[in-house]
């Protein structure tokens, strides 16, 4: 099939979906945080395009990203959103692939007030969600940068969702926790320290992305294709509607701060890119990051974990081009 005929398939998919949604193929699809990470996704549902393109999902909120990976891959939820979580799953020897990108690594270490410093951090503990989750790696990522050894210096406590973790900090279960947009900013409002800004590390770590199996690609093809050109669509919507985006983001997070949803929405609108390639190189960082200790994942690499051949067809159709010409 020629480019410009795919082109045309792709959008007669679009046309004939919207035409039909009202036999859209029902998914469920979890995620795992609520911090402001899946803005992309929230979009999407609240804009009716996932029913536009054929399917009707149900985004299933699961408390970290781990528990949304186990959820996909014992096919309770056969898409999912999920982040650096997946790796060590993956290396586990779970079917599991990354096939789109959401958000890289927007997280802040935020501390107590009477924090200050990093070697006020010693002997302190730190909240995450689940062990192995994105806020697990990106603590330790964030410690061990700071000169900290995590476990050691400072002490990682399972606690659960973003406003969990909030509250443990304020009630000094925990003297600090990593937050995202727009949780950071309230927390900062309210005295609060930001002690690191993990993205200022450099790394292009899908702290968000969208996964699957191999065999659901390769089982379900035109579903996942669908279900990318309605997120495509969403971030589109994303970058273009912010009244739309601030209400989800209002929504999901609970935050009814003006300033912070405004300032949290600029935050989003300009990190999420309009193609969402998953980066290789941060990957296989992850996968190092994760190796130490256990050697079932000493062959792993990020190709065997990461297949972004249904965004790539997508992409090269035309349709994410068309998107913004419209």
């Amino acid at each position: 099939m020629s480019g410009k005929l795919y082109q045309s398939f792709i959008l007669l998919i679009s046309l004939v979906s919207f035409a039909f949604n009202a036999d859209a193929q029902k998914l469920n699809s979890a995620y795992g945080a609520l911090g402001g990470t899946f803005l992309p996704l929230w979009v999407t549902h609240d804009a009716g395009l996932f029913k536009k393109y054929g399917l009707d999902v149900d985004l299933v909120f699961v408390t970290g990203g781990t528990l949304a990976v186990t959820a996909m891959a014992s096919g309770q939820t056969p898409i999912a959103g999920a982040g650096a979580s997946m790796v060590p799953i993956a290396g586990s020897g779970a079917d599991i692939v990354f096939i789109a990108d959401m958000v890289d690594m927007p997280y802040f270490l935020v501390a107590r007030p009477e924090i200050k410093t990093k070697e006020d951090l010693r002997g302190k503990r730190a909240g995450i969600s689940r062990f192995g989750s994105s806020s697990d790696f990106a603590t330790r990522m964030a410690l061990e940068g700071l000169g900290l050894v995590p476990d050691r210096d400072v002490a990682i406590i399972q606690i659960g969702a973003v406003p969990d973790r909030f509250a443990a900090m304020e009630s000094n279960i925990v003297q600090a926790t990593v937050l995202t947009p727009p949780i950071n900013l309230i927390a900062k409002r309210r005295g609060f320290r930001i002690i690191a800004n993990v993205g200022a590390l450099g790394l292009k770590i899908p702290d968000s992305a969208i996964c699957t199996t191999r065999s659901y690609v390769k089982a379900n093809r035109e579903t996942v294709r669908k279900y990318l050109m309605a997120y495509l669509e969403g971030i589109k919507v994303l970058k273009s509607n912010p009244a739309l985006s601030m209400k989800s983001l209002s929504r999901y997070t609970r935050v009814t701060d003006a300033e912070s949803l405004e300032e949290a929405y600029r935050f989003y609108a300009a990190a999420v890119p309009e193609r969402p390639y998953v980066d290789l190189p941060s990957v296989q960082k992850v996968i190092d990051f994760y190796k130490k200790g256990r050697p079932e994942m000493a062959k792993l690499k990020a190709e065997q974990i990461v297949d972004m051949s249904v965004l790539q067809e997508i992409d090269q159709s035309g349709f994410i081009e068309t998107l913004y010409k419209k």
